[in-house]
């Protein structure tokens, strides 16, 4: 088994593969922060997500001024252990069985750096303007499941032209060594295709966020290798 970690990094223009048999596997840190350089349909690797998740997330952080993540202690790195038999693809930070296509299942692994505070003039105070560079990422710190289906189900109608039926079957708040997180369950059923089913874990910190996904259709039998591989995160205070 590769064990995974990740240290003060960014992936600058960082973008999903969609394998046609598992569906894509976008992160959250995608639909907040957006990406102008996306595609937006799966024939196109499934790089991207909609406008309408985008301009969700800023709605659902409209008015927020202070983000609580600045408060939570700040992560050196996060590891995992990748489930047997995954390898590494041409994509930054995504994995695939050994046996694609037959097998579909895959893992995503992106990490977020939070933006840092501006320092504002007086002008700029005056006007109402933010200090944080990034308004997106404030909806980590009091997402719901509701918030979350929202913008993945608006994400992936949006990718594949139709609706998938995304829905969250759980949402869990979790703790990954002292680092509050959360642990999504979540399925959705791309045309012309079998089930997707996805577990998502969000681990949050001063300075950065952490997201693993593991997406595989119905009929790949990889639950036990995928909670392995959950019980395997950790992560390490800077």
């Amino acid at each position: 088994m590769a064990v995974i970690t990740a240290f003060t990094v960014i992936i600058s223009g960082y973008k999903i593969c969609t394998f046609a048999s598992a569906g894509a596997s976008a992160t959250l840190n995608q639909i907040v922060e957006g990406d102008d350089n996306a595609e937006s349909s799966p024939e196109n690797a499934g790089q991207g997500v909609s406008d309408n998740a985008v301009q969700g997330a800023k709605e659902n952080t409209k008015g927020s001024s202070e983000s609580k993540l600045s408060s939570l202690p700040k992560a050196l790195s996060c590891s995992f252990i990748l489930p047997e038999g995954f390898h590494a693809t041409e994509t930054p930070g995504y994995y695939v069985n050994e046996y694609y296509p037959l097998e579909s299942a895959n893992v995503t692994y992106h990490v977020s750096v939070l933006p840092q505070e501006k320092v504002l003039t007086n002008a700029q105070k005056a006007a109402g303007e933010s200090a944080d560079t990034s308004e997106y990422l404030l909806l980590y710190d009091e997402l719901t499941a509701e918030k979350y289906e929202e913008l993945l189900r608006n994400s992936y109608d949006g990718l594949y032209g139709a609706d998938v039926g995304f829905i969250v079957d759980s949402f869990e708040n979790k703790d990954f060594d002292g680092f509050p997180g959360y642990l999504i369950r979540s399925s959705f059923i791309p045309p012309d295709s079998l089930t997707i089913r996805q577990v998502t874990a969000i681990v949050l910190s001063g300075n950065k966020v952490f997201t693993v996904v593991y997406s595989r259709a119905d009929d790949d039998d990889f639950e036990d290798d995928i909670t392995m591989s959950l019980e395997s995160i950790h992560v390490i205070q800077k």
